[in-house]
């Protein structure tokens, strides 16, 4: 019996680690939870990548439901990151689930919230919408920005490259 098993590659602080890691850890979400707890290998926010990147990597490892470990000497992390590792912290141990293989925009549902899960895995702008069951309060789970109240559908235009958001969705 084991509790937790790796579920990607080794981590690294470049974009394509990022990538590769990322779609195979969310690829095998679906083990988190079930077999043991998925472990996507350390959380990485120090370093040479772009704001968006480490946006993106940190939504990613919230997206696996499992483990959260850090690889970063925690002294010489800058506040808006070490922010960000708080707000991974207790792990939810819930699994985002995916509109399509795309994994484009994922859903997870946990804390009495809808968080929702968009990635702009390209390197061009996209946009990104999601349905809405009911009209409901939207902020941006990584800031704490009010994005307002909406009903019917929810759209980011123009996401960066690289680039991610975690939204949480309160009615």
């Amino acid at each position: 019996m084991i509790h937790g098993s790796r579920s990607s590659n080794d981590i690294k602080r470049s974009w394509d680690r990022i990538e590769t890691t990322g779609r195979q850890n969310l690829r095998r979400n679906w083990q988190n939870g079930r077999l043991w707890w998925n472990d996507p290998d350390a959380v990485v926010l120090t370093g040479e990548m772009s704001e968006d990147e480490f946006r993106f990597h940190a939504t990613a490892i919230f997206a696996t439901g499992g483990m959260v470990l850090s690889g970063d000497d925690l002294t010489k992390i800058r506040p808006e990151r070490l922010a960000m590792l708080k707000k991974l912290l207790p792990p939810t141990g819930v699994a985002a689930t995916f509109e399509d293989e795309s994994m484009r925009v994922g859903e997870v549902r946990v804390r009495g919230s809808r968080m929702v899960c968009l990635f702009n895995w390209g390197d061009k702008p996209q946009t990104l919408s999601f349905g809405l069951p009911s009209e409901c309060g939207i902020s941006d789970y990584w800031s704490g920005e009010a994005l307002g109240r909406h009903n019917g559908s929810f759209t980011v235009r123009d996401m960066a490259p690289r680039s991610a958001r975690l939204l949480v969705c309160k009615g």
